[in-house]
């Protein structure tokens, strides 16, 4: 007994500490360029020794980079499940509430130079989704210009994404959703000229 009880604090202890490391490093993040940031500072900031930065992180990188994992799954988990109604708006929605849920990460990803890469395997995954409900309901795109629609797609949402995120998430995710949704179904020329 005293051993599971004993586990489930250090359990505990781990996710503290490791949430303490992210959180400071977000912060340092958001002051400096992550080339600035050394391991050093980050745990003297933390108030914990370098020994158990090491325990869990090769370097500022490798957090870095587990950070932008965790995020990935998360968004891709929030777009995986099928739905046979399956909407733009509808998986677009999903992402921004993983987005909003991770603010802060998710302005230091899209500021960073090719920040914005991560997301094409996640827009891949709604790409395919798209392309499926275009198929089964007889609205077939030729085949040479799906690769078109999509890059189109695909960019102008990071686009909207990144405008969404600098502007301080103003906009509720349901209203970027269909604003997204809108452009995607009934192009620019609806919008701007009620066409």
């Amino acid at each position: 007994m005293f051993k599971n009880g004993s586990r489930i604090m250090e359990d505990r202890r781990v996710r503290y500490t490791k949430k303490v490391i992210k959180e400071t490093f977000m912060q340092l993040l958001e002051k400096k360029p992550i080339n600035k940031i050394t391991v050093t500072e980050l745990c003297s900031q933390c108030e914990i020794n370098r020994a158990t930065f090491y325990r869990y992180y090769d370097d500022v990188y490798d957090l870095m980079e587990q950070l932008k994992s965790q995020y990935v799954i998360d968004l891709k988990a929030a777009i995986s499940i099928s739905k046979d109604d399956y909407t733009i708006s509808g998986f677009t929605s999903e992402i921004l509430e993983v987005i909003l849920m991770n603010k802060e990460l998710s302005r230091i990803l899209f500021s960073l130079k090719n920040g914005k890469d991560f997301l094409n395997d996640v827009l891949d995954i709604a790409h395919q989704k798209c392309v499926d409900k275009w198929n089964r309901y007889g609205k077939n795109v030729p085949k040479e210009q799906v690769g078109y629609i999509s890059t189109f797609i695909t960019t102008g949402t990071i686009g909207i994404l990144n405008e969404w995120i600098q502007n301080d998430f103003k906009e509720s995710p349901s209203e970027i959703a269909n604003l997204i949704e809108s452009i995607s179904h009934y192009g620019l020329g609806k919008i701007i000229y009620g066409e």
